[in-house]
């Protein structure tokens, strides 16, 4: 708990509030959503998370690494999109055939874009990510709202 202290007149109030939920994460049945502020020990936990997840539902370690690789992936493009510290959006939900890792975030002018020369290049150290994940699932796709974009992987089940 945190407190915070407001002075009124002769006396102080003292106004408990809870911790901060970083990451708020709602788990279903092969579903998991979480809203969250992008830093390393975020994404740590959201991909242990997203393992548990799958793996309760039955999905295979390969489709849930797949997963978690997707989930690492788009999560780094929305930093390097709207900077540390971005507010997002993610969601994750096993389907009778697939399962779809999205991650939503406040920058709709700043699409992903695939590099391809670059997944032939050794010596590249980045613009990889995207092409790896259009060869490791069934789709990759971008929804771009006035206010947002969601950037969506859908992996077919193994």
């Amino acid at each position: 708990m945190t407190a915070s202290r407001t002075t009124y007149g002769s006396g102080t109030m003292v106004i408990e509030q809870p911790e901060p939920l970083d990451p708020y994460i709602r788990r279903g049945p092969g579903a998991l959503m979480a809203h969250l502020t992008a830093s390393a020990d975020a994404l740590r936990n959201l991909r242990s998370e997203t393992h548990q997840v799958l793996t309760d539902a039955g999905v295979t370690e390969d489709s849930a690494h797949i997963a978690q690789l997707a989930l690492s992936e788009l999560v780094g493009n929305a930093v390097r999109a709207c900077g540390d510290g971005v507010p997002l959006i993610v969601d994750v939900h096993v389907g009778a055939e697939d399962v779809l890792v999205g991650v939503t975030d406040p920058e709709p002018t700043r699409l992903p874009r695939t590099a391809s020369p670059v997944l032939g290049n050794t010596d590249a150290e980045s613009g990889r990510g995207l092409d790896i994940l259009r060869l490791l699932c069934k789709s990759v796709d971008v929804e771009v709202t006035g206010i947002c974009k969601q950037v969506r992987c859908l992996i077919t089940l193994a």
